[in-house]
């Protein structure tokens, strides 16, 4: 009989986090899922490790793929390609879920089974203290572009016919956004993205970010050019979308003392905010508010 749940795990050169992740999924108190893990190419010995892990776990289903390193859309695309279960939950590698979420999504998606996406609330961890995430419900795609993205791929949960019919991007233009650029798809194509508050995923925080976030910051713009050049998505909330990811590098580089970096993507944000006309005055003065 199919699983309800298509556990789906892209990994790479992950053992010092992967034990936790999978773990926490054996943990689950409701056991209607399968897990599907694609070792992309790693060199770490991934794929072994998982086979001798898996044979301590009596009645686990699990499918390992191992394929050369695609990278993340790819790698995550080949699990679900192989997915039976109804829907596909997806589990970064260095994340790690509530021991009830399978069982507090389930009870939302049962009585909803023509829901298309399912996400639910986050908390980081790792760099000191655990904070809570920003998450809420959209009402639409304006809102998606417009307040920011509240779907984390670890808290989210897809229709399997849905993520067969649409795969990750595997372009490098879009690599670490491919997410979006997925919810983006969906909500044009007129899908809902459902928020559920009762479920809880573990978001793992990594130190040097800034060596990496402008690669970001430049993925997720490709991103919103992609659509806009599309006429998918309006001006307006174009202008304010990468307005505000331009507010966020400034508030990241400020908060690190980074004044410069600061400086210049303030400049190119929204000059006529006063909070933002603020911001920058104390980050001339140095201040790292």
């Amino acid at each position: 009989m199919k699983p309800f749940f298509s556990v789906i795990i892209p990994a790479y050169n992950a053992l010092n986090t992967l034990e936790d992740c999978l773990e926490s999924v054996w943990e689950q108190s409701l056991s209607d899922y399968e897990i599907i893990l694609t070792d992309d190419g790693s060199e770490d010995g991934t794929a072994e490790w998982v086979e001798n892990w898996a044979e301590t776990k009596i009645g686990l289903r699990i499918q390992i793929i191992q394929q050369e390193n695609k990278g993340l859309g790819a790698a995550r695309n080949a699990a679900i390609a192989q997915a039976s279960g109804t829907f596909c939950a997806l589990l970064d590698a260095d994340d790690l879920w509530h021991k009830d979420k399978l069982k507090s999504c389930f009870s939302y998606l049962a009585a909803s089974p023509d829901t298309a996406v399912l996400y639910h609330r986050v908390e980081n961890f790792g760099l000191g203290d655990s904070q809570e995430r920003r998450t809420f419900p959209l009402n639409g795609l304006d809102d998606l572009i417009t307040k920011g993205c509240p779907l984390v791929p670890s808290a989210s949960i897809i229709r399997s016919d849905l993520a067969k019919a649409y795969p990750f991007q595997t372009k490098d233009e879009f690599h670490g956004a491919e997410d979006l650029y997925l919810w983006l798809e969906l909500l044009i194509a007129g899908e809902q993205l459902r928020y559920w508050p009762e479920a809880l995923t573990y978001y793992r925080e990594e130190g040097g970010m800034s060596t990496r976030i402008e690669e970001h910051l430049n993925h997720v713009i490709a991103v919103y050019d992609h659509f806009y050049g599309q006429n998918k998505i309006r001006k307006q909330a174009y202008e304010l979308a990468t307005q505000r990811k331009y507010y966020e590098a400034a508030r990241f580089y400020q908060k690190r003392g980074k004044h410069h970096e600061a400086h210049h993507y303030y400049s190119i944000a929204d000059s006529k905010s006063l909070k933002i006309l603020g911001l920058r005055i104390l980050n001339t003065l140095g201040l790292k508010f």
